[in-house]
């Protein structure tokens, strides 16, 4: 079902500056945008197996959806699932890039709607439902914004020889098939590089490094996939640091998006790994 979803385009740097009446113009233009959703299931459908996927994650719209059952029984569980889900995550990743080098995960993030703001405990993540448009890593950029002045793998100390690619493997872990809040992602071949935004990420560690924040743009194509089971993993590209088509790189997008008629429904929990696989460089 295709839906009109409220998202914002928020930045949590720009949206605080200037006079209370610049706040009031930035949150009437950016917050609570109505956007249209689509129904990416009925799309773009559902990967019966994880296969070859590299040319659509590394250089096409950036995400897909697969049916990838884990044997995982209790999500809250912080052992099991670092014991069972790292390693299925991981050989799902390599599946679907076969001829990347895959390194390990070592933490993983769990998010619901109880949980009010980000913390870390015995190196896990927990959050929020992410509700603001955003891309996790990013370059900086020169002023004009041509040009990388520095990439996020160089501050973090990753290959610098190697493509690196990240990806986001997020999947919805509640009882019954999730029925609020899922996470809407952006094609991004239909992002306007213009439109992103560059600013400090606010959970951003060892080192401070960008995250991108971006303006609306009635070009962007958005989707989402509805009743997502706990057998299922979305997939998505939130990093490259060689793209094929440029310099700068244009994120997988993505939010948590409230679904109309949703209130009062079983509750999201949502864990998701990331990984940074490294492929060769090509030309």
């Amino acid at each position: 079902m295709d839906f009109v979803g409220r998202l914002n385009f928020a930045n949590p740097v720009s949206q605080h500056q200037g006079t209370a009446e610049q706040q009031r113009a930035f949150a009437a233009a950016r917050l609570g945008r109505p956007t249209p959703i689509h129904d990416a299931r009925a799309l773009h459908g559902v990967l019966a197996e994880p296969i070859d996927s590299a040319e659509l994650l590394a250089d096409g719209r950036g995400f897909l959806l697969v049916h990838t059952p884990s044997a995982v029984s209790d999500w809250t569980d912080i052992e099991e699932v670092a014991a069972v889900y790292y390693e299925e995550s991981r050989a799902l990743l390599q599946k679907l890039l076969p001829n990347a080098v895959v390194p390990p995960t070592h933490s993983h993030t769990f998010r619901n709607e109880q949980i009010k703001d980000h913390y870390w405990e015995n190196g896990v993540q927990y959050g929020p439902c992410a509700a603001a448009v955003h891309n996790d890593y990013a370059d900086s950029l020169s002023a004009d914004r041509t040009t990388v002045t520095e990439k996020f793998t160089e501050i973090q100390g990753m290959p610098t020889d190697r493509r690196v690619l990240g990806i986001n493997i997020w999947r919805s872990v509640s009882p019954q098939p999730l029925a609020r809040f899922p996470l809407a992602v952006c094609d991004r071949t239909s992002i306007d590089r213009d439109d992103l935004e560059y600013d400090l990420n606010p959970n951003a560690k060892p080192r401070p490094f960008n995250a991108h924040y971006c303006n609306p743009n009635d070009a962007q194509r958005w989707y989402y996939y509805p009743a997502m089971t706990r057998d299922e993993a979305l997939v998505f590209t939130t990093y490259d640091s060689h793209p094929a088509d440029g310099d700068v790189f244009c994120p997988t997008l993505h939010t948590a998006v409230p679904l109309p008629g949703s209130e009062g429904l079983q509750e999201r929990v949502s864990v998701e790994v990331r990984y940074f696989a490294n492929l060769p460089l090509t030309g």
